[in-house]
């Protein structure tokens, strides 16, 4: 009698591919990392086979021989789970999934997202928060990162230019004195916001300013830009910060700009995650492209 391959099993393997990790895949299936982590095993032992390095902790780093099975059965796992959730499969069809980082998310993709509804209201957005390098097998329509690399050579295309500018609460900068004859060393003596995951940002905006090297690293820092620009909404301190993010911010009032100048801090590029880009790929990409252009 033939040995019966464990289908649940085969299922939580290519959802963990997809999702990108087995806590993932665990919140995708409302079940505990334990129990995808003892199906996967289940898996490995039919085939007696390997299919992770276990390497990563949570990562979902496949051997060959798991890329070798996932490339034979996703396609039809993906078939058949549809099959038996036609109204899942409906879902997913008529809607995009957008990955980006947690900061151009909240500060600039959502405040633009209310227009693109307007104009294109049959096409649903989804938008995730990852940040760092990308799953390409993840189940996602549109990669946007700062870091082309990060898009793990999927063909990338440039769309939004970052600028970068110094601000503050207004009632902070009220307390500080500018002398202009002494230029910008007045950053010396003032509480500067550092981010962790932007350390370029104070030295680009020293650089540009002819001060290389001479500010030492900001005493205040936090983990993101979200944390960074509340900081300075608190009146915590003087923060360099990409425009785009805090244009709301300066119109009414809660930031202000301490210089005139704009210095380049690189770029956002996308790219789209399938085989094929569909029509709702398309319409969002080519609007993209037009807002960043704005």
């Amino acid at each position: 009698m033939p040995i019966r391959p464990p289908l649940m099993a085969l299922h939580m393997f290519c959802t963990v591919v997809k999702e990108g990790g087995f806590r993932q895949a665990a919140q995708r299936l409302n079940l505990t990392p334990g129990a995808v982590s003892r199906q996967i095993q289940t898996l490995e032992g039919h085939l007696k086979q390997v299919l992770f390095d276990r390497g990563g902790g949570n990562s979902a780093t496949l051997t060959l021989e798991g890329q070798n099975l996932y490339e034979r059965v996703a396609d039809r796992m993906t078939e058949l789970v549809d099959a038996l959730n036609p109204l899942d499969h409906h879902r997913r069809h008529i809607a995009i999934l957008v990955e980006t980082s947690v900061t151009l998310a909240m500060h600039w993709l959502i405040p633009q997202l209310q227009v693109f509804r307007q104009r294109h209201p049959h096409v649903q957005v989804h938008v995730r928060t990852v940040d760092g390098v990308i799953n390409p097998s993840a189940p996602v329509d549109v990669f946007i990162r700062r870091d082309p690399a990060e898009l793990r050579g999927l063909p990338a295309q440039t769309f939004l230019a970052e600028h970068s500018v110094l601000v503050s609460n207004p009632v902070f900068a009220s307390t500080l004195v500018l002398p202009v004859s002494k230029g910008l060393d007045w950053l010396h003596d003032v509480p500067r916001i550092g981010t962790r995951s932007r350390r370029d940002l104070w030295p680009s905006w020293s650089k540009a300013h002819g001060m290389d090297g001479k500010l030492p690293d900001p005493p205040l820092e936090f983990d993101n830009t979200v944390l960074a620009i509340q900081a300075a909404v608190q009146g915590l301190g003087v923060l360099v910060v990409p425009e785009a993010f805090i244009e709301p911010m300066l119109e009414s009032g809660a930031l202000k700009l301490l210089h005139p100048a704009r210095i380049d801090t690189g770029s956002y590029s996308f790219a789209v995650g399938r085989l094929q880009a569909s029509s709702r790929v398309s319409i969002f990409t080519d609007w993209l492209r037009e807002c960043g252009a704005q």
